[in-house]
């Protein structure tokens, strides 16, 4: 019997090896930066061994880094390439000798950072300690909620993502980690009031962070400034006048390069207007 095109049967086309490879770099976006193997075979939807061969060429070629746990990371190279665009560049090229600054006076780690979905993701990141193995090193990511830049974004985000980002189950790393809807709806609402967010040992229970917005012209805000304290030995107080005068210097710097602007800001005004 000769079936026509409406009842033959359809066959998957296979996978071509460039499809594997990007399935495997695509896989870290559903981590917290760092994955297993089983991780990668699991959210690339490969086979053990053929994510383990993919895996070793793209460390090889220098996309992937193994961490002293024995899990893969994304490497600096792969953030580099991403850095390529001209968003990414001209944010990063003007942040930097502000947040050099910072980190010369401070003596202590400072991050830039942008949200992607629910995630901190750290554009940049000056550490106090060459090895410290944190989340908040250059291309790693963290949770909104547990994060003082992450507050800041989610802050200024609009209502809707605010709130399907709270009726998901949030996790919580220490017993100052707040979880509970209402109290963080009341914490944003905080750092809208303030310009600023601080925390107290939400991710570890002997540091701190404080949190700054970086305004672009139209109100909107798609980069934070944060810094990490140590509870017992430094001054929070003096550290959020600093992060938030970084923040406004890196958005005068922003500003006065008349660059185009971030495409999510090109949407968030489209929808504002009706266009999208």
């Amino acid at each position: 019997m000769v079936m026509d095109s409406a009842t033959a049967p359809r066959t998957e086309s296979p996978r071509t090896a460039a499809n594997r490879v990007l399935a495997v770099l695509g896989a870290f976006s559903h981590g917290r930066g760092a994955l297993t193997l089983t991780e990668i075979a699991r959210y690339a939807d490969l086979p053990l061994t053929t994510a383990h061969r993919l895996a070793r060429e793209v460390v090889a070629w220098g996309g992937l880094e193994l961490d002293e746990t024995g899990k893969y990371r994304l490497s600096r190279k792969i953030l580099d390439l991403a850095s390529s665009s001209t968003y990414a560049m001209r944010l990063r090229e003007s942040a930097l000798p502000h947040l050099s600054e910072l980190h010369r006076t401070t003596c202590l780690t400072v991050h830039l950072a942008v949200r992607d979905g629910d995630e901190v993701l750290y554009l940049e990141a000056l550490r106090s300690h060459t090895n410290y193995s944190g989340e908040n090193r250059m291309g790693g990511r963290m949770p909104l909620h547990a994060t003082a830049t992450g507050l800041v974004l989610l802050a200024y985000a609009q209502e809707g993502d605010i709130e399907d980002y709270l009726r998901r189950p949030l996790q919580r790393y220490t017993p100052k980690t707040v979880t509970d809807p209402d109290e963080l709806r009341a914490t944003l609402t905080g750092i809208r009031a303030s310009g600023h967010a601080r925390l107290n040992g939400t991710i570890s229970p002997r540091a701190g962070s404080v949190a700054a917005p970086v305004f672009g012209d139209d109100g909107t805000v798609e980069t934070a400034v944060g810094s990490v304290f140590i509870l017992e030995r430094d001054d929070p107080a003096r550290l959020i006048d600093a992060v938030r005068i970084t923040a406004t210097r890196i958005a005068r710097s922003l500003a006065c390069r008349n660059d185009p602007p971030h495409p999510a800001t090109v949407a968030f005004n489209r929808r504002k207007a009706g266009l999208a």
